[in-house]
């Protein structure tokens, strides 16, 4: 895969290259691919925001994005590895498509659930369990950069608790559409992946955690997400502008 944005930054000693390292190398670009597709979300973003405020907010977290793939790939030269993206590449041109039609709509909730529930909580997901088991600077990067999309998550819970308690039939009908959409494509990217694409060199019991996790969000996302937003509705916060 060709890199598509330059992600490189001051340089650093590389190690020597170990016989694992081609394993990480799929891992990160992966990370790098999604920390990119992120960053390109939250630009869209800042584009169908009227309040200045919400064009700086969308505009910084797609900066911190890249900040994130930055990490991964001077993770990747530690270790002596060239770290490539593809944000073309089918399943993730499928995610970003998803993405882009709740833009074309100017659906400003859709993008949300989409990027900041959706995507950054499988990133959570992954991230840690990928920092459990991977070694030195490495692992910590990854839970580091997992407790930092946390706070993505965290950031759009108050906004859309606050849209749900509007209208709830309506909000839980936009998270199943954008579940077959968004999730569905998550959980076929890493069975596939874990079966025959690349992540087949992950260890077995990473790889069919991952796989399990993909599964249980495709199968039960909807309900979930509209569950998780529910909670406490009546004490949400202030909520953002934007066509739902």
């Amino acid at each position: 895969m060709e890199p598509l944005i330059d992600v490189s930054c001051s340089p650093i000693e590389c190690t020597s290259l170990s016989p694992s390292a081609p394993i990480w190398q799929d891992i990160l670009a992966q990370a790098i691919t999604g920390e990119l597709l992120a960053a390109m979300n939250y630009t869209s973003l800042s584009e169908i925001c009227d309040d200045p405020a919400e064009v700086a907010d969308a505009l910084e977290h797609s900066e911190c994005e890249r900040g994130h793939a930055a990490a991964f790939a001077a993770e990747g030269r530690k270790i002596g590895v060239d770290v490539t993206n593809n944000v073309d590449a089918k399943h993730w041109k499928r995610l970003r498509d998803a993405f882009l039609r709740c833009i074309t709509e100017r659906d400003f909730i859709g993008c949300l659930i989409v990027q900041e529930i959706m995507l950054e909580s499988f990133a959570v997901a992954s991230y840690s369990r990928v920092g459990k088991v991977a070694p030195g600077s490495l692992g910590g990067t990854f839970a580091r950069i997992a407790a930092e999309e946390e706070d993505h998550v965290d950031h759009a819970m108050a906004i859309l608790r606050a849209e749900r308690a509007r209208d709830a039939q309506r909000f839980d009908d936009k998270v199943y559409r954008l579940h077959l959409d968004v999730m569905t494509t998550l959980a076929q990217m890493l069975a596939k992946e874990c079966k025959d694409g690349t992540l087949r060199s992950v260890p077995r019991q990473l790889c069919e955690a991952i796989t399990v996790r993909g599964q249980l969000v495709g199968s039960r996302a909807p309900r979930s997400v509209a569950a998780t937003v529910s909670e406490d509705a009546g004490h949400a916060g202030h909520s953002r502008g934007g066509n739902t």
